[in-house]
């Protein structure tokens, strides 16, 4: 224990400060320590040496201090460090500083009466190393949460083109004059290619939740049509199993709201789609209200019951955990991977909302899926899903306009499974295997739109797409609609940034290669250029604001 000047005071007390692992020091008003314990003399061993040779104010021994440990510091190296450390002590805020023996401590300053301080030293050493032992963990977590994203966009890429090549050979053998068992045996490719895209749909989109990479875009979009079109798509499931299935709508449902018209598309089709495997028979039924909230906000529930097996109530704790369904036998009777519930819980979350469920074993289950969508603006753009034309009117219609069309893909499956769905519509198909052939051929001749792969050597698709958009010559404004099979979060909207007037992923299906072609049709050159100027233009006011 330091001497000390103080009189009367407890032996008891010097004892317990004494101690105490912790640094402790009294200081008078001129900063001379009056009372100090042995810990906090060995982490500043110059300090309270500076005050034995007479210092007489805490900045000299402050001084002779940095002189110590800093000897090669200027005069104005040291002074900065002095008034860095006064200011510090008159402030009276923490901070830490390395000591003699190399340990961190934490310092504080605090004020005393008559000008007095005590200044108390607390070694967070292990602490600090614990966090650094953190840090570096969490980097190594994100690089492997990357590492793993990485590789699941390079499967989904590489396992998207030899399925667009046997879902697309299928389709097109389905189009022809097959005899019912071969018809059957199409039909089974067909399925079993479309569980093999939903099982990678399902993985990424479970990756890309946990990497917290799943964005909501909302937009104003006509709820009512894209129920009663989600009920269009599963009535003919349910009726192939002998199921009744309705639509029931609240009265006062808005017509439009503003939300991601694609998740929610995709949340209640997993509903549907569980409740018809789970049914053998009775019916399947579809509830939709919507609660305006005090924040202007709608609270939309959209409930799904059905009358098929039912669970307990230790199936329904478990139910909505990534690759869980309702027992051991479940994926091998119905199929499926436990997937589809755990997905559309953390969608509905991310959008406001919630997933829960009710059932009974025997008695069938309810399951409700909720979101909060904001009221439309009425400046904006309604999304209204669907072709204006019937599908058979679209077709009729692609069939008389002789169009001529590049297509540009460096795999040969691929431009032959594209080229086969579009023989039947006279098109005049010309053929690239990499953007700079296809350069080569808007230079050489016309054509009234561009299918462009953007995977491809030479000359990716995204280098081409500034070429023809920077061009000076007539085809700068062609329809080019990005042919690809990205398909993660954010790709579309990335490859439309570009300058694309469309997207479509591999593998590719007829009727969505048809329907995009005779979107784009509808469309004149002028309008699709003023569409993609407003939408960067859009995008630049976005990023000034957020900045």
């Amino acid at each position: 224990m330091a001497p000390t000047n103080l009189k009367d005071v407890d032996p008891v007390f010097m004892e317990a400060i004494e101690n105490l692992p912790d640094g402790i020091s009294i200081f008078d008003a001129n900063g001379v320590p009056i009372l100090h314990n042995t810990a906090s003399e060995k982490r500043f061993p110059h300090l309270y040496e500076a005050f034995a040779k007479g210092a007489r104010t805490y900045a000299e021994a402050l001084e002779y201090n940095v002189r110590a440990v800093m000897p090669e510091a200027t005069q104005e190296e040291v002074d900065a460090q002095v008034e860095k450390f006064s200011a510090f002590t008159g402030s009276g805020q923490t901070y830490e500083q390395r000591t003699a023996d190399g340990r961190i401590v934490q310092i504080t300053y605090c004020p005393m009466s008559e000008g007095r301080k005590v200044a108390i030293s607390v070694d967070v050493t292990e602490l600090r190393q614990r966090e650094k032992e953190l840090k570096k963990a969490q980097a190594a977590a994100i690089a492997a949460s990357n590492a793993k994203s990485a590789f699941l966009a390079n499967m989904s890429h590489e396992i998207r083109t030899p399925l667009n090549g046997i879902l697309g050979m299928a389709q097109v053998l389905e189009m022809g004059n097959l005899a019912p068992e071969q018809r059957d045996q199409v039909q089974t490719i067909l399925d079993s290619g479309r569980n093999l895209m939903a099982l990678l749909n399902d993985v990424l989109d479970l990756s890309k939740i946990e990497a917290g990479k799943i964005a909501i875009v909302k937009a104003n979009t006509d709820l009512i049509h894209t129920l009663r079109r989600l009920h269009r798509l599963w009535k003919a499931k349910a009726e192939e199993q002998g199921l009744e299935f309705y639509l029931s709508l609240d009265a006062e449902l808005p017509q439009v709201l503003n939300f991601d018209s694609v998740r929610v598309r995709q949340c209640v089709s997993n509903l549907i789609s569980n409740a018809i495997k789970f049914t053998r028979n009775g019916r399947v039924e579809v509830f939709v209200t919507a609660k305006k909230l005090a924040d202007g906000q709608n609270l939309v529930k959209i409930r799904v019951s059905d009358t098929g097996i039912g669970m307990d109530q230790e199936t329904m704790d478990r139910l909505f955990r990534p690759f869980t369904q309702a027992d051991d036998s479940t994926s091998r009777k119905y199929g499926g991977t436990g997937l589809g519930l755990s997905i559309t819980r953390s969608l509905a979350e991310l959008m406001g909302g919630e997933a829960s469920v009710r059932s009974e074993i025997g008695r069938g289950s309810e399951f409700t899926f909720s979101f909060l969508a904001g009221e439309a603006a009425p400046q904006l753009r309604v999304v209204n899903e669907g072709m204006s034309l019937s599908e058979d009117e679209s077709r009729a219609r692609l069939r008389n306009q002789n169009l001529r069309l590049l297509l540009v893909d460096d795999h040969p499956i691929n431009r032959q499974v594209a080229s086969l769905f579009l023989r039947p519509f006279n098109m005049r198909i010309v053929e690239a295997t990499n953007g700079k052939e296809a350069l080569a051929c808007l230079e050489r001749e016309q054509f009234d739109l561009v299918l462009l792969d953007v995977h491809m050597p030479v000359m990716d698709g995204t280098e081409t797409i500034r070429h023809i958009r920077a061009s000076d010559q007539p085809w700068r404004n062609v329809p080019v609609v990005a042919l690809t099979a990205d398909a993660m979060t954010g790709d579309r909207e990335r490859y439309l940034g570009m300058g694309m007037d469309g997207y479509l992923s591999k593998p590719i299906a007829e009727r969505d290669l048809i329907t995009e072609i005779s979107r784009l049709r509808s469309i004149s050159w002028e309008e699709l250029a003023a569409r993609r100027i407003a939408d960067a233009a859009s995008d630049e006011d976005a990023t000034a604001h957020a900045a």
